[in-house]
């Protein structure tokens, strides 16, 4: 159930601490989690309806209930991944576990008003949207160099202005003595001399996305189907690494290595609608059409970061006093989405859904927060950039269901999420790939679904410019659900 998000530092340079791409992409490549049912088949189910998840695709599924119930989902696992810097490949791996779906669903029965509603529904309940705990490491050797990116970016500066303009990056490399500064040429210069220097970056995420949300439905003539549904999301993303570079060469220079730390968390909330119809056409064939709006969101980002350094005679270390903190808060809308359906009902023995979903990332956007704590930012470059490099993209899922025996469901299902980012960055060097199956045992009260989910896909890393590590990712989740009929 995790999308570590993928780290989503695809591209995250480590002095720019600005709201970038990254943010939006963190924001708006999200899948869907819920019940063990729902999971098996891929999250396809924008023609099939009657899942407490599916309001996620169409929340015209609820107006498939004729009969109330409660739900609960609980997932445990974990995720592992796999960092080639420089030919060297390190591997890392963490657990999750929580709830991942919770809800409950009221149908009325309204025949008797003779307007050719049948039944009308209220869902109400929590779900996971994401999750973002992970972890990345990586090591290896190379020539360049944090530091060098620190240097060539305060060129044309004075020391007394680094703590004004950098104070997350060089000037913390200037108060441990990684960097100094010649009066003489009026230029800034490491303490590396002209070898090799093995780098080793640990990175930590935590936090998730978590959805509330209140479904309203109806059933008409069990021909149509309609719902419309309001979702409340909260956000938390934390993320904390730290690089470390030794000189594997220490000939000409007294520095032997050094590490930089770097902190960020981001809290918010967010907003957004959903509305969808199903149409029978007969007993075989159904058809879904779902638009999801974007989420609206407010997000504040609390930032920090320190560095030592070591020395043949001496160690220097940015003392807690002096560690710069930051803060802002932003923005954030996410892109639309437009889902097509359709399904294939065979009788007693099972079904089959296919779901389209059409989105475009170019519509992600940050503003400036109307909070006037903070001073406003325009945001004009970012979205630019941005629009630059992020693509339309469609996502593919299909899902099906075999009746075994009464009672007795087999599943399983396949799902596929376009690449954001256009092709030309090389950043998503695969697309997320997901592949289910899972088994569910049903009464007339009572309902047990058992479901396993693994989902891959392949990334670049940028920890700062000449410094690539391709990341491959790989989550592997057990759901399980019960149901209850009132």
């Amino acid at each position: 159930m995790v999308r570590f998000v993928v780290l989503s530092i695809c591209l995250l340079p480590i002095f720019c601490f600005s709201q970038n791409e990254n943010d939006l992409y963190r924001h708006s490549k999200t899948s869907y989690h819920g019940s063990a049912r729902f999971e098996a088949m891929g999250g396809s189910f924008g023609a099939l309806g009657a899942d407490l998840s599916s309001y996620q695709i169409n929340p015209a599924g609820y107006g498939r209930y004729s009969s109330s119930l409660f739900g609960a989902s609980i997932f445990g696992g974990g995720s592992s991944t796999k960092s080639t810097f420089n030919s060297v490949l390190t591997k890392a791996s963490s657990g999750q576990g929580g709830i991942s779906n919770l809800g409950f669903v009221i149908a009325n029965d309204v025949s008797e008003n003779g307007n050719g509603f049948l039944f009308n529904q209220f869902g109400l309940g929590y779900n996971q949207i994401e999750s973002f705990k992970n972890e990345i490491r990586y090591e290896g050797q190379q020539f360049s160099s944090l530091l060098d990116n620190f240097v060539s970016q305060i060129q044309g500066y004075y020391p007394e202005e680094l703590n004004t303009y950098f104070p997350f990056s060089s000037d913390l490399a200037y108060q441990t003595h990684t960097i100094k500064y010649d009066a003489v040429n009026q230029e800034f210069y490491s303490q590396l001399n002209a070898g090799d220097v093995y780098h080793s970056r640990e990175i930590f995420t935590k936090g998730g996305i978590n959805e509330f949300y209140f479904n309203l439905s109806g059933n008409y003539l069990n021909k149509l189907y309609i719902g419309g549904n309001l979702s409340i999301r909260s956000y938390r993303y934390i993320e904390d690494y730290k690089h470390s570079e030794t000189l594997v060469d220490t000939s000409g220079t007294d520095l032997r290595g050094f590490d930089y730390n770097y902190y960020l968390k981001t809290k918010g909330n967010g907003v957004n609608l959903r509305f969808g119809a199903i149409y029978l056409a007969n007993e075989s064939l159904r058809f879904g059409l779902a638009l999801h709006s974007p989420t609206f969101s407010e997000m504040t980002d609390t930032w920090s970061a320190g560095m030592s350094s070591r020395f043949t005679n001496a160690n220097y270390t940015v003392v807690d006093s002096l560690i710069p903190v930051g803060d802002y808060k932003y923005k954030v809308r996410t892109p639309a989405r437009v889902v097509g359906s359709v399904a294939f009902v065979f009788g007693t023995k099972g079904c089959l859904n296919v779901d389209v979903e059409y989105l475009s990332y170019r519509h992600a956007h940050f503003k400036s927060t109307s909070d006037l704590k903070y001073e406003a930012y325009n945001y004009e470059y970012e979205n630019d950039y941005a629009k630059s490099v992020f693509q339309d993209a469609l996502n593919v899922r299909i899902g099906g269901e075999y009746v075994l025996f009464a009672g007795c469901f087999l599943r399983g299902g396949f799902a596929y999420y376009g690449n954001a980012f256009n092709s030309d960055l090389q950043i998503e060097l695969e697309p997320d790939m997901i592949i289910s199956g899972g088994i569910g045992f049903k009464t007339k009260k009572f309902t047990l679904d058992l479901t396993y989910r693994q989902r891959t896909n392949t990334t670049t890393y940028y920890a700062f410019s000449n410094s690539l590590t391709t990341i491959a990712n790989s989550t592997g989740n057990v759901v399980i659900s019960g149901i209850i009929n009132f």
